[in-house]
């Protein structure tokens, strides 16, 4: 008889910080690695380590062991360390498509340094699985994967059900939308069914006839794995003692220690031609939902704004500049990996989720202020040498040109605020003291002043605030230069094409006043009309359609008695909306792209949850059985609205000074729709969801995670919903509405015990951005609302020049994309010189797609690791297609 064979794997799940501070965790990690360098050397039977998926373990083992860089080469060398394939365990739906695929970049670049990363897409944590994986694991060179949560095995003994997340065995194909699919293995007792294996015989004889029984319930062939670790577990120094007397009690199993390379062959080899195929995303659709874990994406709701700030100014605006620029070189190279190197520590599950004790988070905000430092610092010469390309000879001798640049996808017609120089005075001509006056002065005795395009157009703008501040340049190779500038601001209205520049300039003449807008409590233009109401809502009219949107926007205040996992609306389920406050300050105006309105809506909020929930906390009361109720003292808060009207799209901008607890504010748009599902952005894939959660839900809530949009539409009609960095929303069973998150604030991090963090709390100044585009409901429609969404989070880019020749129009496109179902995610320079596009497609049918990158058509496709496909680089866009384009 052939023995069952037990694949027993030696691991310690990773987190680098969590619920004590990076430092902590890091002095554990070294005492775990030094403890496996011992292991390897006195226990010959000790057949390997698998170090969690993640390469920059063993950056944080050098930064402490600098000289053990030879000892960890040669343990990677003899497949006793096994690692990759990724540079940080991530989460997936919190980080940009394009931070997805950095991360595995870095990762198998690293392990392919050392030796031989682990053939594996490693996701034992993550909270909720992109639909997406299958494709992007595949174009990584990984064609199988192991996770732990979305899926629910049955067994074969237990078939209760065929739901679309059920699964017969731990084994089974995952299919995404593309119809990509690849090998799944759900850790089905969980990343710790081999946990501390007993040596004792009797109490081994206890762990195994439970473990084997569990594993064997649900495992489609007999080759089993358990794994020996869990979250920062120390190397279990007698596993091979322990798996001695497991082959010595069970003479019918084989006991092997093993690793994910060999149990992978295996498992291939025995695979059964029942297994269950799942498709799309995993994010335990199919429980009572309180455990999804969704609720992260709005924890934190800061780190979530800053992240998206992060992630575009590295994608849309450093990579795109140094490729137009010409500025792409190995030197800036390196300095644009070690950015995105600093962002995705940034990226793992208990970082960006905002799920950890408070210095976690607030070393984060440091990473980020570094990478945005980097970015400047790589953006500023790239942007200026573009714009010195420029030819503004069309523009006067004395006017003083700029350059905007709009790295979307998507035109951009908007009103955009810059700085103008007028005029410089140096230093060295002259005490800095009376360069500031005689500039001032200057500043005071201005002409008027216009704005015109390269034609000599007046373009509508505002020109105000003249003023003089010190400034200076950093050249290459010469001392820095200090000196005085007077300025203007200058607001204008700009069409700009999609991943378009326009050149513009300030100069002497009459600029035609704005019209202002009739009413205190509408605005509006030639698609829609906005009111404030008396019962405080807005409305929306689409004067296109016909339609009228009554409440398309209220504010909602509750009460929160969760953690930084779990939202759980407090037992009295006491709800206060904008109708329960006051509406002060009421102001409309023009811009010089449309219209704009802000008022103040003024409310008495609970201060806190009552005093119940500090015993329910302390006492680790499971959020679900928790009975506190929001406080009987109020105080007043303000919210500071503003609502901008520019092309067919509302603007919303939030801002208060949050100085209440335990409670969640979001915004309700109510669709006046009745529809089963919803879209929304997820990671590379336009996801279509259900409204209506499964028949086994019973948190009151459906949360979900988005990137830049969500939409609910029909026949007739539909909203995009787009956001700057609110990553949770809720839409109603029957699509009546949308509700954005804008600020959750609670006290404790949850999971395993009590970990106070009263920074979650997000007292103090907060804002949100978000947008509303009303369609009619049509594809061609949603598609565009969808792509201005995305370029939403883009902003404009501006450079001040001067008068000069150059090779480049004056307005000008560098990328033409002829099928607005492709969105573009990356435009960067290779090491080759050879520049990429890398995008993928919205919807779920094929479609044309010709792309020109500066005047040039793709020579081939690449995959997500930069090597070249042999698929033909004409064919059409397959349904939900990743598609990397290579420029020469």
């Amino acid at each position: 008889m052939v023995k069952q064979k037990v694949f027993i794997i030696s691991h310690s799940h990773w987190d680098r910080e969590w619920y004590m501070g990076y430092e902590q965790h890091h002095m554990r990690l070294i005492d775990l690695m030094d403890d496996l360098f011992h292991l390897f050397e006195t226990d010959p039977d000790f057949d390997s380590f698998h170090l969690d998926g993640q390469t920059i373990i063993l950056d944080d083992y050098l930064k402490i062991r600098p000289d053990k860089r030879a000892e960890l080469a040669w343990w990677i060398k003899a497949g006793k360390l096994r690692i990759g394939p990724f540079y940080i365990l991530q989460d997936d739906f919190l980080i940009s498509p394009e931070a997805n695929v950095r991360n595995t970049q870095y990762g198998l670049k690293a392990a392919h340094q050392w030796g031989q990363p682990v053939p594996l897409g490693y996701f034992p944590d993550t909270f909720g699985n992109m639909g997406q994986t299958a494709q992007m694991m595949q174009l990584a060179g990984l064609d199988t994967v192991a996770f732990g949560r979305g899926v629910t095995p049955t067994g074969l003994n237990n078939q209760v059900g065929t739901g679309d997340y059920d699964s017969t065995y731990s084994e089974m194909w995952w299919q995404g939308p593309d119809q990509s699919r690849v090998l799944g293995i759900l850790f089905a007792n969980w990343y710790s069914n081999g946990n501390e294996i007993p040596v004792d015989p009797i109490q081994a004889k206890r762990f195994w006839d439970q473990g084997l029984a569990k594993a064997q319930r649900f495992a489609a062939t007999p080759d089993l794995l358990f794994m020996n670790g869990v979250d920062h577990q120390p190397v279990q120094q007698d596993i091979t003692q322990a798996i001695r007397v497991a082959n010595e009690l069970y003479p019918d199993y084989e006991f092997i220690h093993s690793n994910f390379a060999d149990y992978i062959k295996a498992l291939k080899a025995d695979l059964p031609a029942d297994l269950s195929t799942i498709r799309g995303e995993l994010t335990s659709q199919a429980t009572n939902g309180w455990y999804t874990l969704a609720n992260t994406a709005s924890s934190r709701v800061y780190l979530k704004q800053q992240n998206m700030r992060t992630e575009r100014l590295l994608e849309n605006q450093v990579e795109p500049l140094l490729a137009l620029s010409g500025d792409c070189t190995e030197a800036t190279q390196d300095k644009l990996d070690y950015a995105w190197q600093v962002l995705l520590q940034n990226h793992p599950h208990d970082s960006i989720c905002g799920c950890s004790i408070d210095p976690v988070h607030a070393r984060m905000l440091t990473r980020f202020a570094a990478v945005q430092q980097i970015a400047a610092s790589l953006t500023q010469p790239a942007l200026q040498d573009f714009a010195n390309q420029i030819d503004t000879t069309s523009f006067a001798a004395d006017a003083h040109p700029f350059v905007l640049m709009n790295n979307s996808g998507a035109a951009k017609q908007a009103s955009v605020q810059v700085e103008v120089e007028i005029a410089r005075a140096l230093f060295k001509d002259g005490a800095p003291q009376a360069q500031y006056d005689r500039l001032t002065a200057q500043g005071a005795a201005l002409p008027q002043l216009c704005v015109v395009d390269e034609s000599g157009q007046v373009v509508p703008a505002q020109i105000t605030n003249p003023h003089v501040r010190f400034n200076y340049t950093l050249p290459k190779h010469t001392f820095r230069v200090p000196y005085m500038a007077l300025y203007v601001d200058v607001t204008v209205a700009v069409k700009l094409a999609a991943f378009g520049w326009q050149t513009l300039a300030v100069q002497v003449g009459q600029q035609p006043a704005l019209s202002a807008p009739v009413a205190e409590d509408t605005i509006e233009n030639a698609a829609l009309r906005v009111r404030l109401e008396a019962d405080h809502s807005v409305s929306v009219y689409d004067k296109r359609l016909k339609r009228h949107y009554p409440n398309a926007l209220v504010f909602e205040d509750t009460g929160d008695i969760g953690n930084e996992y779990i939202y759980r609306q407090s037992s009295d389920h006491l709800t206060l909306t904008s109708q329960a406050g006051q509406i002060k300050q009421v102001k409309t105006y023009a811009t010089p792209s449309g219209q704009a309105m802000q008022f103040d809506l003024v409310w008495e909020l609970p201060i806190a949850a009552d005093e119940r929930l500090d015993y329910e906390q302390q006492a680790v009361i499971d959020v679900t059985k928790r009975k506190a109720q929001r406080s009987k003292q109020f105080k007043q808060q303000t919210l500071q609205v503003t609502l901008t009207l520019d092309a067919a799209c509302l603007e919303v901008r939030v801002t208060g000074d949050n100085g209440v607890r335990d409670h969640r504010l979001q915004a309700v748009i109510a669709t006046g729709m009745n529809v089963a599902t919803h879209d929304a952005e997820s990671i590379f894939e336009v996801v279509k969801r259900a409204n209506t959660p499964s028949s086994t839900w019973q948190n009151p809530t459906n949360p979900q995670h988005q990137q830049a949009f969500v939409s609910v539409h029909d026949d007739l009609s539909g909203i995009v919903v787009g956001n700057l960095g609110l990553n949770e929303y809720e839409v109603g069973h029957h699509g009546e509405t949308i509700a954005l998150t804008l600020l959750r604030c609670v006290g404790e991090m949850g999971d395993w015990g009590y970990f106070a963090t009263p920074d979650a709390q997000c007292l103090g100044q907060y804002h949100a951005d978000f947008s509303m585009a009303f369609t009619d409901g049509t594809k061609a429609a949603q598609l565009r609302a969808m792509q201005a969404a995305r370029a939403a989070q883009i902003p404009v880019l501006a450079a001040l020049t001067d008068v000069h020749p150059g090779q480049r129009a004056a307005l000008g496109s560098y990328l033409q994309v002829t099928n607005p179902a492709f969105a573009v995610t990356a435009i960067k320079q290779l090491a080759s010189g050879h520049t990429l596009v890398r995008g993928y497609n919205m919807t779920d049918v094929a479609q044309p797609l010709t792309v020109r990158y500066q005047g040039k058509s793709a020579r081939r496709l690449l995959n997500l690791v930069d090597e070249p496909l042999s698929s033909d680089v004409q064919a059409a866009l397959k349904p939900a297609e990743i598609r990397t384009l290579d420029f020469e």
